[in-house]
């Protein structure tokens, strides 16, 4: 393309660099919304563009394992106790608590719990286990402080698959590594059903559930359908007010439902997508 010189020459005009100004100035304070960029890129086929896939958000929450495996730095591997040896193996449960991210377990002699996030798929437990105060042998404590102490020191945090994860691998800074195996999802109650994927509104509605005024959640089975109130709790959901959600969710069947409520509670299984609608 040929240079434009009358832009670039010495004795060109004070009036048409002004000119020039004038023109550059809202492209220039609108960078950060792109108003002067090309067209965004097309997602894949069948994506909505403005969904983003939901990369921080909390995959591990409902889930139970036991400490299938311990190497050390130097690739040994640390006797630890094992369902094949009939011992009772360490655990750790995630949970939200009314919202509250909260980890538990067992950690060789005592339980233990203590509040954490995952940030990008990495785990962070964000204080020091408080555990109950039995006394076990010597070689059995020893294992349960290396234990507690390493959950202040997971450095990195992988799993095998981030829809569905059966496998799960902590780093410590010391250079252990630990394997986990997932257990049965601590699903209290009822019998569990199929799963199924619904959209979450990004704000709650006021509703009538049980015995007086509630907010509800707004669900709906597909993008096209209206919004319905949905009366129930989704257990292990971390809801916040301004996304929408696309979840896969399971259906389990509550067999003493509260009076007025539903007889299906949903569990979260995936936080497939997630959007954030502009207020």
């Amino acid at each position: 393309m040929p240079r434009n010189d009358s832009l670039y020459a010495p004795g060109h005009s004070r009036t048409s660099h002004s000119a020039l100004l004038r023109w550059l100035a809202p492209c220039v304070l609108s960078v950060g919304l792109a108003a002067c960029a090309s067209s965004p890129p097309r997602a894949a086929d069948g994506q909505n563009p403005r969904f983003q896939p939901a990369s921080a958000s909390d995959i591990l929450a409902q889930t139970s394992w036991d400490l299938a495996r311990w190497t050390l730095p130097g690739g040994g591997l640390r006797t630890i106790p094992h369902p094949s040896t009939n011992s009772r193996p360490l655990t750790a449960s995630f949970v939200h608590d009314q919202g509250a991210p909260r980890m538990s377990g067992f950690a060789g002699c005592n339980q233990y719990n203590a509040p954490y996030t995952v940030a990008n798929g990495q785990l962070i437990v964000r204080a020091n286990p408080v555990a109950t105060m039995m006394a076990c042998a010597p070689q059995t404590m020893q294992l349960e402080q290396d234990f507690l102490a390493g959950l202040t020191r997971i450095t990195a945090t992988s799993v095998d698959n981030t829809n569905n994860p059966q496998r799960m691998t902590w780093v410590l800074s010391s250079g252990d590594t630990l394997d986990f195996g997932r257990r049965a999802d601590p699903v209290a109650g009822g019998s569990a059903g199929p799963t199924k994927l619904v959209y979450v509104n990004a704000e709650r509605a006021p509703c009538n559930a049980g015995a007086g005024r509630a907010m509800c959640y707004q669900v709906r089975d597909s993008a096209s359908q209206p919004w319905q109130l949905w009366y129930g709790d989704i257990t292990g959901f971390n809801f916040q007010p301004g996304i929408r959600y696309r979840l896969r969710v399971v259906e389990v069947a509550d067999p003493y439902p509260p009076a007025g409520a539903s007889t299906v509670r949903w569990v979260l299984d995936a936080v497939i997508e997630q959007e954030i609608v502009p207020r």
